[in-house]
């Protein structure tokens, strides 16, 4: 359920404290490809208790079909509720209930109105289920760190298991994705509801960069919705459109697993091929889910400003368009560039928050570069009595003063020696190296973790010159700016 940061997020937490330029050998992973396309990474760590098993999907919120937003991330929820197998007393009865409280559900939606049919059904099926069985199953193994997440291009599945259990995984997975049955379907949507409410409706500013979001890249794009979704769209969902949805994007030629610590790659190929090939290919399904897919027109995001109130800091967001992932060029560099302007020796700290003029409280930047396209933030909230008004001016003079005096090749140095410090920390758990070899393989490969390094390591003070120059242009931004108004 967490949002990807960008390119630099997922690449640069893959460094090492020297920043070499490719992936440090005992990171890098054995993979191999099964027959119904499923890709497997193996980094073996002997002697570790836990072993870290990931799953993702080559596909998030930014396959919701238009009037479904949130369904991957319902669907997302719905795999943790079983299978035939698993979650029921007694699938055959439970089957045929199931079958009927689906027909009354879709009638009460349609209708707007509940069927008197539901709660007696419901209380049928309460004593067939069981609810939370499947995380039982892992917790009396041993086995903890149960999570999953949806992003915009990618979801992901992930679980510590003990050595000796990791069988279990294999059958536990596969079995999910094998026979998912989605019961308790009301129930989630509620869940996912709660959690749109805490992320962002009890948020001050979180419907305003909702807002945002939707305004910077347009009516109908796929990044133009939080991979949480839309309320009453989400109300709206029936359980054959989560079907309908599983069935076109969690196909085996889409899923990546990524599995850390003490395992060996020939045992993981065994199981891999005894479970996980028992899935057959999702191709020559009638739904058409929107999965990577490069061929889409880039996005021509707002240029403009959005202006609002709320019980929060005053606060700026200026957003530059910039471009879809890629592991080397104005990518990499933009990453650097985000780099030399954040950390308390960045450029917005020392300009913005410690001088003696300073307007800000705290002040960052981020490049997000994700499949479909990208932007430049700048970030930055007001100090004190300061106004919203004075916050872009301030970024402005900091700009003009990069682009006057540019960035000292040491300064670049030390930029890449506190990136790389600070990334090593990230993958120093087996889960962190797992998570983000499978968000890299999701976005094109791992090996683009080494491409990565080596664009990295060749970023010049002029390469910062360039894409300031092509990609930082007023006339190309959009800007959000929130007025403190009463209490906050």
């Amino acid at each position: 359920m967490r949002v990807a940061a960008g390119l630099a997020a997922l690449l640069l937490s893959a460094m090492a404290p020297v920043a070499p330029a490719a992936l440090p050998a005992e990171l890098r992973p054995t993979d191999f490809r099964l027959d119904n396309g499923m890709t497997f990474l193996i980094v073996e760590r002997p002697g570790r208790p836990l072993v870290a098993a990931v799953w993702a999907v080559r596909g998030g919120s930014a396959s919701d079909p238009p009037g479904q937003r949130g369904l991957a991330h319902v669907v997302e929820h719905l795999l943790y509720a079983g299978s035939r197998t698993i979650g029921t007393a007694d699938w055959e009865a439970e089957s045929r209930l199931l079958r009927q409280w689906e027909r009354l559900y879709a009638d009460s939606v349609r209708r707007r109105r509940a069927s008197p049919g539901l709660a007696r059904l419901e209380g049928r099926l309460a004593a067939l289920q069981r609810p939370g069985e499947y995380s039982s199953i892992y917790t009396r193994a041993g086995a903890f760190g149960l999570d999953a997440e949806t992003r915009h291009d990618s979801t992901a599945f992930q679980v510590l298991v003990p050595a000796e259990k990791i069988e279990l995984w294999f059958w536990m997975e596969s079995n999910r994705l094998l026979e998912p049955v989605f019961r308790g379907f009301e129930r989630e949507l509620r869940v996912v509801e709660q959690e749109r409410r805490q992320r962002i409706d009890s948020s001050p500013a979180g419907s305003w960069f909702e807002l945002f979001d939707a305004a910077f890249w347009g009516a109908g794009h796929p990044y133009a919705h939080t991979p949480g979704g839309e309320r009453l769209e989400v109300a709206g969902l029936l359980p054959a459109d989560a079907r309908a949805h599983f069935g076109a994007a969690y196909g085996p030629e889409r899923l990546v697993a990524v599995l850390v610590g003490d395992v060996s790659p020939d045992r993981v190929r065994e199981m891999a091929e005894r479970y996980f090939g028992r899935l057959k290919r999702g191709g020559g399904l009638a739904v058409s889910v929107r999965v990577n897919d490069r061929s889409e027109p880039p996005a021509e995001p707002a240029v403009g400003s959005l202006d609002g109130l709320c019980t929060c800091s005053s606060q700026i967001e200026i957003r530059y368009p910039t471009v879809a992932f890629e592991t080397s060029g104005d990518a990499v560099a933009l990453d650097v560039l985000a780099g030399v302007l954040n950390s308390r020796s960045g450029r917005l700290h020392r300009r913005l928050v410690l001088a003696d003029d300073a307007v800000a409280t705290s002040a960052s930047a981020q490049h997000v570069s994700r499949m479909r396209g990208g932007y430049f933030a700048v970030r930055i909230e007001a100090a004190g009595d300061t106004g919203v008004a004075e916050l872009l001016p301030a970024w402005n003079s900091l700009l003009e003063q990069i682009r006057a005096d540019g960035v000292a090749s040491a300064e670049l140095e030390r930029v890449r020696r506190q990136l790389a410090t600070d990334s090593f920390r990230q993958i120093e758990t087996d889960i962190g190296l797992a998570r983000r070899l499978a968000a890299a393989e999701v976005l094109g490969g791992w090996r683009q973790l080494d491409e990565w390094f080596e664009a990295a390591a060749a970023v010049r003070p002029e390469d910062l010159e360039r894409v300031i120059e092509v990609f930082l242009v007023a006339g190309k931004r959009a800007v959000l700016s929130l007025e403190r108004t009463g209490e906050g």
